[in-house]
């Protein structure tokens, strides 16, 4: 089985990203674990539709074991889901290394198994430091500030000997609402050596699945969006989504970059351009 992470800044779209990709990799015939840390265990809600979870992974594995603390289904494409996330009053947060390596993932036998993981770089990678096996990382963007530096240092963490060696998987923007966003991420990560595997639309798919209880992969399996979420899936598979070997900006080299977009940003709202004339 391989682990992949799929992480970034909470918000970007990590957890809708993560479960429409189980959800396509099922759909392709592979074998999917889906684990999401957050403690309202919602990571695998669309996965399960209505569906409730059960301690002790119930009839998940078809037979009892004995890992109590975490809650589990079977959901869509026969996907395993297993919420890690501790209790609100607990005050010990999961063990990615003992995650890896739980009795009830081992006897599904998954070829995949998705963790759900969001945050930046200072909760993230501490918490994937002690696993000591290869994991690939995968950083959700979107076309905001706070996201594409959240991005930045991430980046930073694949460079050799970084405090928290990771292997790269790839960039996935996210919610790109049209050619300016995919512009300016496609330019950010041209500055930093690498391009996102995929550039996922903003669609209101994604809600219309959710109120449904459903992943978009279930809900408009013939839409754009699930074609996305499809050659995304392949990409995975064939190990082609990382470019290279990526470099985060510097501060004064991310600050530049930042007032550049700030210019053309205020020039398009503005309808003017440096020297003064009217577009």
């Amino acid at each position: 089985m391989e682990h992949l992470v799929i992480t970034g800044r909470s918000g970007s779209g990590v957890s809708t990203t993560a479960v429409n990709l189980s959800a396509a990799l099922a759909e392709q015939g592979h074998r999917v674990a889906h684990l999401g840390y957050d403690r309202r265990r919602i990571s695998t809600g669309l996965l399960r539709g209505r569906g409730p979870l059960k301690a002790a992974c119930g009839n998940a594995c078809k037979d009892l074991c004995n890992d109590t603390k975490y809650h589990c289904a079977i959901g869509f494409g026969e996907i395993l889901c297993v919420e890690c996330g501790v209790d609100g009053e607990a005050d010990v947060a999961p063990d990615f290394a003992v995650v890896r390596r739980l009795e009830l993932i081992a006897r599904f036998h998954p070829d995949y198994v998705i963790h759900d993981i969001s945050g930046d770089p200072e909760t993230v990678l501490p918490f994937l430091r002690n696993e000591g096996e290869p994991t690939r990382i995968f950083v959700v963007a979107s076309a905001d500030f706070a996201s594409l530096t959240t991005l930045n240092q991430f980046l930073g963490s694949f460079a050799p000997g970084s405090e928290h060696p990771s292997t790269f998987g790839g960039v996935i923007a996210n919610n790109m609402s049209g050619p300016f966003s995919e512009s300016l991420v496609d330019d950010f990560n041209r500055e930093a050596g690498t391009k996102p595997c995929v550039s996922i639309p903003h669609s209101l798919m994604v809600s219309a699945g959710e109120f449904g209880s459903q992943t978009v992969m279930e809900s408009a399996p013939q839409s754009h969006l699930s074609s996305v979420y499809r050659k995304l899936a392949r990409l995975v598979v064939q190990r082609l989504g990382a470019v290279g070997t990526p470099l985060s900006l510097d501060a004064a080299s991310y600050a530049a970059w930042l007032r550049k977009w700030s210019e053309i940003t205020e020039e398009l709202e503005s309808g003017m351009v440096r020297d003064g004339a009217a577009i």
